[in-house]
């Protein structure tokens, strides 16, 4: 007869998968609704879209976030039940499986944008398209990653995946937007300070309120984006502070695991688990809202998905091995590595918004400071994202465990052959 666990960290999980599984899903039904009551009875919402295209998206994202929490919770009440949980394991990716999933993806991207493009009422149908687009190459990503690793169990492993896809970005959201705070109150002090500021700040308030488009907020905040005590400030807070932040929030569940991991493997495991929780989420609130350029930035967004599954991973192993082997350099080591990785891809997509800011500006004209700028963050990206690729192919087949093979031994003293086990 099974007996019931009085298992805390399983409790505390099962807690935390419904709170976030009624969140999720309460939250995407009233944004669901509220799309809904703008198109049914526009005058209840005089300032909303013309399109319920950006609520459906944003709603269908929340409810396969709350889908994803469902295995967390069933496997922690299995555990809370006394019943076996069975150890997880994912075979190494294929090179087929890579195209076919490829494939779906193009044509996910595809259609979603060929419907957005010309049906009035393409809201209905490109959630469809919208969740493979932004899921499938997260997906890829961690496949590779984790592909013949040690996971633990199934609980921990939906654990994980689940505490990373709202505690991590939560935690970090939470951490950024005190950052954001303290930059609003030392602006303000700037202004109670230069008090012939405040005219100026009054009046570009005004004119952005009033603007119809973003072309004309752009022209209107142009003089200011491009001062270069902003542009500093943008590169300290997006290439510095947030990257100090984001790496040692998003592998919490790894923290929270540190003493049970068994190797630094299952460390990098978990970590990369983390790391695409986060890269998931971020997708599907960017994507929700990309308006006609969203094919591009479903694509562009790959890159980022990647960059968080191997920083995170990163981070996880260096978490495991500061525990299991005491290499507490080894913890720092990966902190300053995943930082460093963030970093500078956070840069260099800081350096391309800038220059395509000049080049907008610029009009008709040209402007070669904006091109350059440009074309170099995004060759240095494209570089970076080889690179990263090739780390996170490396690091699998590095840290996957060497199998048992039988190795057959002469008899001794007439006896059968007999044969041992050797790593």
């Amino acid at each position: 007869m099974q007996t019931r666990s009085h298992h805390l960290p399983s409790l505390l999980l099962a807690v935390f998968s419904g709170l976030g599984i009624l969140s999720t899903f309460s939250g995407g039904m009233f944004i669901l609704l509220s799309g809904v009551l703008a198109l049914a009875v526009p005058a209840l919402f005089p300032n909303s879209a013309a399109s319920p295209g950006n609520d459906f998206l944003l709603a269908s994202g929340l409810f396969l976030c709350g889908t994803l929490l469902i295995p967390s919770g069933y496997y922690s009440l299995r555990r809370l039940k006394g019943k076996p949980i069975q150890p997880a394991s994912i075979r190494p990716i294929r090179f087929w499986q890579v195209i076919v999933i490829l494939a779906l993806w193009a044509v996910a991207i595809l259609l979603g944008g060929w419907l957005g493009n010309t049906f009035k009422v393409s809201w209905l149908v490109t959630p469809l398209f919208y969740l493979p687009a932004i899921a499938l190459p997260v997906l890829t990503l961690l496949w590779i990653g984790l592909g013949g690793l040690p996971l633990g169990s199934h609980q921990r492993v939906w654990g994980t995946f689940g505490i990373g896809l709202l505690a991590g970005p939560g935690l970090a959201t939470i951490a950024e937007l005190m950052i954001y705070l303290g930059l609003a109150v030392l602006g303000i002090v700037f202004l109670l300070a230069h008090p012939e500021w405040t005219g100026t700040f009054t009046r570009i308030q005004a004119q952005v309120s009033t603007a119809r488009d973003l072309d004309t907020v752009l022209t209107i905040l142009a003089p200011y984006l491009m001062n270069p005590l902003l542009i500093l400030l943008a590169f300290v807070v997006m290439s510095g502070l947030v990257p100090l932040i984001e790496e040692l929030l998003k592998p919490v569940a790894v923290w929270l695991l540190a003493g049970r991991l068994r190797t630094p493997a299952e460390g990098f495991a978990l970590g990369a688990l983390s790391g695409a929780g986060f890269a998931l989420v971020e997708g599907l609130v960017a994507g929700s809202s990309a308006g006609e350029g969203w094919g591009a930035l479903v694509v562009a967004r790959t890159g980022g998905s990647l960059m968080h599954i191997l920083a995170t991973g990163l981070m996880g192993w260096g978490i495991a091995s500061a525990w299991q082997e005491r290499r507490i350099l080894r913890l720092v080591g990966s902190y300053v590595l995943s930082v460093s990785i963030h970093g500078l891809w956070n840069g260099m997509t800081v350096t391309i918004v800038f220059g395509a800011l000049r080049v907008f500006l610029a009009g008709s004209g040209s402007d070669a400071l904006g091109v350059f700028l440009g074309t170099v963050g995004m060759v240095v990206l494209a570089i970076l994202f080889m690179l990263t690729l090739i780390s996170l192919v490396l690091i699998n087949r590095k840290l996957r465990p060497v199998p048992l093979v039988l190795v057959p031994t002469p008899p001794d003293n007439g006896s059968s052959e007999s044969c041992h086990n050797v790593i």
